[in-house]
């Protein structure tokens, strides 16, 4: 498409609402494969622009398209590539177009399309999708600008507001709340029970909060070097986890074993030898790995899954507060794009209404005789440009941006200004 004629924002996509895993994993796209991706749907016409985002918890299709039916038509373009049943894909799939397209584009950039309220992982996403578009050359002028305004609305977001201050997974809320008995962890020791997935998840936790001293126990010796080889942290034999309690400023419980593993007694002994310094305990297993007695000592913070989901809890009903605050900020940054959008197809839409009305004109003004066409003909140009100019005037001055659109959709569909 050579200009912003027919030029139409729409989106296809699926995501952890509607569609299901199994669906999600199929149509879920690798860097190479949203480059592959791309090449197909501009080689084949069914967009002139396009930038696909592609997460484990959603696929999107972004394009301009001419005519009504690209959305199918690309609901069919995935069918195909992807091996999947084309009714199965339309039950998981949904459509947006015009200003809801790019709302719903800002929304995902901001965090609030997210299972995790307020997430800013999506927010890189968003914006690695655009430089692969970008590398590829699917994306110009329009969806150029667009993802651009999201990223930056995204970026607001961050600055602007505590969405996403406040963590939610039980993980980062122990890492946060450990640095907030020390300040931080960097020259903390760390002692983690357990090398299995909760384990290896928080660990990664902890390097990431700078932590240099990580110190892994488990009762299969192999696991605990395994992991401990892959994340340059040490492991410890099970049997010596009383006597590390000493040198350990937090100690993290993962394992589930069916009796506690660190006890008030080991935990006093542990203390007499600090000489009273602070200790975390973090207890992420069930039934607990440390006896819940322990908060009772002195100096000694403790944390079970329960007090953890209190404080995630908590940190939920923050961000949602925030939410009001978010979403004044993506309807601001929502109008400027649409604005910029709305006069690229203001005058477009109003030539080619123009053109349509002509064409009406001309054809009645042939079943005349040419003498009468000629003296009817002024009459008949008076007409046409007294019932466009109301209509002209109010889509030219509309201030709304996001009305603006849809009154264009809206003319655009009513007067069938678009291709089939």
């Amino acid at each position: 498409m050579s200009d912003a004629r027919e030029a139409r924002l729409l989106l296809l996509g699926w995501n952890f609402r509607g569609a299901s895993g199994p669906v999600r994993e199929r149509i879920a796209f690798t860097t190479e494969e949203v480059r592959e991706g791309l090449r197909r749907l501009l080689g084949k016409g069914l967009v002139s622009e396009s930038v696909i985002v592609s997460t484990c918890h959603r696929s999107e299709i972004y394009g301009i398209a001419e005519g009504k039916g690209a959305g199918e038509e690309l609901t069919r373009f995935i069918s195909d590539w992807r091996g999947l049943e084309p009714d199965v894909l339309e039950r998981a799939a949904f459509r947006r177009f015009g200003a809801e397209a790019a709302r719903h584009l800002f929304r995902v950039a901001a965090g609030l399309d997210s299972m995790a309220l307020g997430e800013s992982e999506v927010l890189g996403q968003v914006r690695q999708a655009l430089s692969i578009a970008r590398e590829t050359g699917s994306s110009r002028a329009v969806l150029h600008r667009l993802f651009e305004s999201a990223v930056r609305a995204g970026k607001r977001v961050r600055t602007e507001t505590e969405i996403g201050v406040h963590p939610l997974s039980i993980a980062s809320i122990g890492v946060e709340l450990a640095n907030k008995v020390f300040g931080e962890l960097a020259e903390r020791t760390v002692l983690l029970l357990g090398a299995g997935e909760t384990g290896t998840l928080f660990a990664r936790h902890v390097l990431e909060a700078g932590v240099r001293n990580l110190k892994i126990a488990n009762r299969t010796p192999e696991h605990a070097e395994h992991l401990a080889s892959r994340i340059g942290a040490q492991a410890v034999p099970w049997e010596t986890v009383a006597r590390e309690l000493p040198s350990a400023d937090v100690v993290v419980g993962t394992t589930a074993s069916p009796e506690p593993i660190v006890r008030r007694a080991d935990v006093e002994s542990a203390m007499r030898q600090r000489k009273g310094k602070a200790m975390f305990f973090l207890d992420l297993a069930m039934p607990p790995d440390i006896e819940p007695e322990v908060r009772g000592i002195y100096n000694v913070f403790a944390y079970d899954l329960d007090g953890l989901e209190e404080v995630a809890a908590e940190n939920r009903r923050r961000r949602v507060r925030e939410v009001p605050r978010v979403e004044e900020i993506l309807e601001e940054e929502l109008g400027r794009f649409l604005t910029w959008f709305g006069n690229l197809s203001v005058v477009p839409t109003v030539t080619d209404l123009k053109r349509r009305f002509e064409e009406i004109r001309d054809r009645e003004l042939e079943r005349l005789p040419a003498a009468e066409r000629e003296r009817v003909r002024p009459l008949a140009d008076s007409i046409v440009a007294k019932l466009l100019h109301e209509p002209m005037r109010r889509l030219k001055n509309e201030s709304d941006a996001a009305r603006k659109l849809e009154r264009l959709e809206a003319v655009r569909h009513l007067f069938d200004l678009d291709p089939d």
